[in-house]
């Protein structure tokens, strides 16, 4: 029994040393054959995953069109300097299928441009491992074809040679110059519109192109046909309206009787538009219904909805949480005349509600008049004010994109110093409550093409008011601003934006002080990051930001996608608030950088920002969470 028992425990211990053995010798050998598979298998790995990429692209040989042109004919292409910044997104595949078929659009280019003969070829040139592929494009750009002569020809002896010279002046294609495509077809648009703008509706312009091989140049003759002169028929109105017809007759730019003009045409359709009162517009000249020489006109409108309500919520790290809201009612009091009504509320806003009503016309042709009483409540650091007030405004709309407006105010305002010391304080008890009247002329220019997220395009805002007229107004002073913006779009979908901001309040009558809740101050989401909301300002001895009556701001931004809805920006801002007026100390000047991100929304971007101050002799950041871009 005791042999048993011994036996049993020298198995048992052997089995377990036999066994850990086995493993560990199992363990090894798979991990040798893992090792030797994976050896074998990379370069097969390597092969199969790792195209051939185009590490550049240049052009040699090209002595007329930049390489910037030929660059944009091609499918294939190298990675920009931007791209190579972007390390996540692979660099453009290789294909000589596709780089032969870059080669034919580059000669038929060169023939668009006057070179009607020229030789182009291509060398390859790779890496050891043959993956990154540079192509060297070699052109032979040939003699250019050079226009000999221009000459525009008609058919009949109605031809109108004033309408000729107005169209030969500045015309795209001149003896001398290099034959091009682009500037025919050109040359061809401007004699077409010139006629259809003064009466000729059924103009044709052919052209006759003679090919000199021998002296390389290119003789031009078009022929235009007028066809019969034609005048503005009958002008009718389709679809149901409210708005009176009388209304929009007035925004008409021609009548019944009128020479026919195409451009006449569009400039009403927009003008009709630009009314807000419409969901689309459509005029059209119906020239298969001519009669005799008269072309009836079809206005086709549809109105938007009578009522419409918009609103919205949203979070910022400085407001918090935001809540506004927006009624329209259109053909209030019948006619053109809207009201809006607008709610806001967030916490430096807890409460705005403001009204407007719009008498469009109403002495002159996009003359409107706008009532906007207000009741406002703002909370700052250095202040809490209530406004109550009202502005009658007079504006004149010039253009899709210019206006120019006066308005005059009449406010009453109740503020709360919170300068924290009487002593500091800057608006003695009496002055807390006061009276302000005043008048203020403004110009808006804007060219953008989004309102939400601009890419391209310029925007100016300016105004001056002069506080002081009647109605026991407290304060006397003159206030002047300025706010540019510009928008460069450049390497595909990258942006450089840019802004600089300038304003002034000048006291006057004896006035020592300017109103505390309208002077300047700086620092936020919107102005410059590196500090927190109107941090950037004059103090007073407790440290209070009191604001100033001069400032000046300016940022730089560039905008760049990312993936799909993200993107990214990196930034500077600059600018300083100062107490006096005309004070400006460029010396003084506040700078930060910062990098920020973009999540793209039908309603704007939603905008994270990372600043820090520079030139400070410390490191501190401030985070902002927005909806919108900075500026």
């Amino acid at each position: 029994m005791v042999i048993t028992v011994v036996f049993r425990c020298m198995h048992l211990t052997d089995w377990f040393a036999y066994s850990k053995s086995i493993k560990f010798t199992c363990m090894s050998a798979l991990f040798r054959i893992f090792l030797f598979s994976f050896i074998l298998l990379l370069p097969f790995e390597t092969f199969a995953q790792k195209e051939p990429v185009v590490k550049k692209v240049t052009f040699e040989g090209n002595a007329t069109l930049e390489d910037g042109d030929l660059a944009g004919q091609m499918n294939t292409e190298g990675p920009t300097f931007f791209d190579k910044l972007q390390f996540w997104k692979s660099a453009p595949a290789f294909s000589k299928y596709i780089l032969d078929d870059d080669i034919e659009r580059l000669k038929k280019y060169y023939q668009r441009n006057g070179f009607l003969h020229p030789k182009i070829d291509y060398s390859l040139d790779s890496n050891k491992v043959g993956r990154r592929i540079s192509v060297l494009i070699q052109i032979n750009e040939g003699r250019p074809y050079l226009i000999s002569n221009v000459e525009v020809q008609d058919d009949t002896t109605r031809l109108d040679s004033t309408i000729i010279s107005a169209a030969r002046k500045n015309f795209p294609v001149k003896p001398g110059n290099r034959f091009v495509d682009q500037q025919v077809y050109q040359a061809e648009d401007k004699l077409t519109n010139a006629f259809t703008n003064k009466g000729y509706p059924l103009v044709q312009v052919k052209r006759d192109i003679q090919v000199d091989t021998t002296e390389h140049s290119v003789g031009l003759n078009f022929q235009v046909h007028p066809g019969p002169e034609a005048w503005f028929g009958k002008i009718t109105f389709h679809g149901d309206s409210l708005v009176p017809e009388k209304f929009i007759r007035n925004k008409l730019l021609f009548s019944s009787g009128d020479r026919f003009s195409r451009k006449q045409l569009q400039r009403t359709q927009q003008k009709i538009f630009d009314t807000e009162l419409f969901s689309y517009v459509v005029v059209r000249a119906q020239a298969d219904s001519i009669r005799g020489d008269s072309i009836p006109v079809a206005i086709y409108l549809k109105e938007k909805p009578r009522w419409s309500l918009q609103a919205g919520v949203g979070y910022g790290s400085e407001d918090r949480v935001r809540v506004s809201a927006e009624l329209t009612r259109l053909h209030f009091l019948g006619g053109a005349r809207r009201l809006i009504l607008n709610g806001k509320h967030s916490y430096f806003l807890p409460f705005s509600f403001d009204a407007k009503f719009i008498q469009p016309d109403i002495f002159l042709d996009n003359l409107d008049f706008i009532l906007n009483p207000y009741y406002i409540r703002e909370n700052e650091i250095g202040f809490e004010v209530d406004r109550l007030g009202s502005g009658v405004t007079f504006q004149k709309t010039f253009s899709s994109g210019t206006s120019a407006y006066l308005m005059y105010s009449l406010e009453k305002d109740w503020l709360t110093d919170n300068t924290l010391v009487t002593a500091d304080s800057t608006v003695s008890p009496q002055d807390s409550i006061h009276n302000k009247s005043g008048i203020t002329f403004g110009v808006s220019r804007n060219t953008t093409n989004d309102i939400f997220d601009p890419t391209k395009g310029w925007k100016l805002d300016t105004y001056i008011t002069y506080m002081g007229v009647g109605f026991q107004s407290k304060y006397h002073y003159v206030k002047v601003e300025s706010d540019v913006r510009h928008y460069i779009p450049f390497n595909g979908n990258w942006v450089f934006a840019a802004r600089l901001r300038a304003g002034v309040i000048r006291p006057l009558k004896g006035d020592e002080e300017s109103p505390l809740e309208d002077r300047f101050l700086l620092g936020g989401a919107n102005s410059l990051r590196g500090w927190g909301r109107n941090q950037v300002s004059p103090v007073n001895e407790n440290g209070i930001p009191v604001g100033g009556n001069s400032v000046l701001e300016g940022s730089a931004e560039f905008r760049f996608p990312v993936y799909e809805i993200f993107g990214g920006a990196a930034f500077m801002d600059f600018g300083n608030v100062w107490p006096n007026a005309f004070d400006y100390r460029l010396g003084g000047l506040k700078y930060d950088v910062g990098l920020g991100m973009r999540i793209k929304t039908p309603i704007g971007p939603i905008r994270l920002d990372v600043a820090t101050p520079v030139f400070e002799n410390k490191f501190r950041t401030q985070f902002f969470i927005s909806i919108g871009q900075a500026f």
